[in-house]
């Protein structure tokens, strides 16, 4: 028994290794220049929640910086109601430049259940803020919670455009996000294709690929 339960663990470590394995990393990553202002311009998923709010997702910004330790700080200004809410979120850096990790902090509590908000919510923060977003804020992902996520930058130039890709793994399964990001609240048709195509070669669906609606909300409170 001992035999097979080790058997199957190193088959699902397998498995998880080749799927970091299959998303690739920007080359020769410089991670000073990702720092800045960026707007978020496309979402794409495969996770339950994007399929019930994806009606509800706007543009929104982040703003990325670096610690001393090399680590990410990322921060996402999103609305919630009338007002503008802001989400701090440290992504740990990995041997790997350009790929990062990060784990929710606990499980989201049964008391929160079930969800009512319908208010509109920023798609940026799921980057901000890994989709651990506590309930009274913005809950569209309850069972991000407790979760771990591996965020790799996929592509950029630093001055128009980051493609960044992340695998979700919790206890009930695993799932994709893809997020393309912009310097200005509009990208070519070139790269919004890019996005799209690339989302696509991550077993994506078209109905899962989502370009954000423009606002200017919030806009501000994030510079």
């Amino acid at each position: 028994m001992q035999a097979t339960l080790l058997g199957v663990l190193g088959l699902a470590l397998l498995s998880t290794l080749h799927a970091q394995d299959s998303i690739p990393v920007q080359a020769d990553f410089q991670q000073d220049k990702l720092t800045g202002r960026w707007y978020s311009i496309g979402l794409a998923s495969n996770s339950n929640w994007f399929k019930e709010k994806r009606h509800l997702m706007k543009m929104c910004t982040t703003i990325i910086s670096t610690t001393a330790e090399g680590n990410l700080e990322v921060t996402s200004t999103y609305p919630k109601g009338d007002q503008c809410v802001t989400r701090n979120s440290l992504y740990t850096k990995t041997e790997q430049p350009g790929r990062f990790s990060y784990t929710s902090p606990r499980e989201c509590p049964a008391s929160v259940l079930p969800w009512t908000y319908s208010q509109p919510c920023c798609a940026c923060s799921c980057l901000g803020a890994g989709f651990e977003l506590k309930a009274e804020l913005c809950p569209i992902s309850p069972t991000g919670w407790g979760s771990k996520h591996n965020i790799h930058v996929v592509e950029t130039n630093y001055e128009e455009y980051a493609l960044v890709a992340t695998r979700i793994f919790k206890s009930t399964g695993s799932s994709t996000m893809v997020l393309l990001y912009s310097r200005t609240k509009e990208l070519s048709p070139e790269h919004l294709e890019m996005f799209t195509q690339f989302s696509r070669e991550q077993g994506l669906t078209d109905d899962e690929i989502l370009i954000l609606p423009q606002t200017d909300k919030c806009m501000a409170d994030a510079a």
